[in-house]
């Protein structure tokens, strides 16, 4: 009985992060505004996912963004980027989770390490499927993944300060 109430204590608390994680990506599918490099976006989403992976433990939190991958995929009707979306997902979350775990990174650089990491994962999945050429775009890809891990990281930064569950005590450590 105590196994299923964890359970659920856990889907009650995921759904409302996942739905606005959901609502976030189709928000940014709307706007007009869009970064000239390939495959690179604000990533307003991974708003929510760092907070997850600063608030949940590790499995929880890569269980989250692979899902978000998924559905975000799905109710977009982007479904052939999915394979792009959950290998740049999960190599980005492995990799914050170390960096967040050796402690030699502020929560500004586990983000901007982040969205690098992703960019990279989505770079893998394109060379093995269309052409390696497509790491040509690299430099490009690293330098406005880093700044967009730093776009994402402020509005987090922000909600720290008043101390909500998760953020304020682990985000505001910079």
């Amino acid at each position: 009985m105590w196994g299923n109430s964890s359970r659920i204590s856990r889907i009650t608390q995921f759904a409302p992060l996942l739905a606005v994680a959901l609502i976030l990506s189709w928000v940014e599918s709307v706007l007009p505004f869009q970064i000239p490099v390939p495959g690179v976006k604000l990533g307003f989403a991974n708003i929510v996912s760092l907070f997850v992976l600063y608030a949940y433990p590790f499995p929880q939190a890569l269980g989250f963004g692979v899902l978000r991958a998924l559905l975000s995929g799905l109710f977009l009707g982007r479904l052939s980027g999915v394979i792009f979306s959950l290998c740049g997902t999960v190599l980005s979350l492995c990799g914050m989770a170390l960096l967040k775990k050796c402690s030699c990174f502020s929560s500004l650089g586990v983000s901007a390490a982040g969205a690098v990491l992703h960019g990279i994962g989505q770079l893998c999945a394109a060379s093995f499927l269309l052409t390696p050429a497509v790491w040509s775009v690299l430099p490009l890809t690293g330098i406005s993944s880093a700044l967009c891990g730093v776009v994402v990281w402020i509005p987090l930064r922000i909600l720290g300060r008043y101390n909500l569950p998760g953020i304020g005590q682990n985000m505001n450590k910079d």
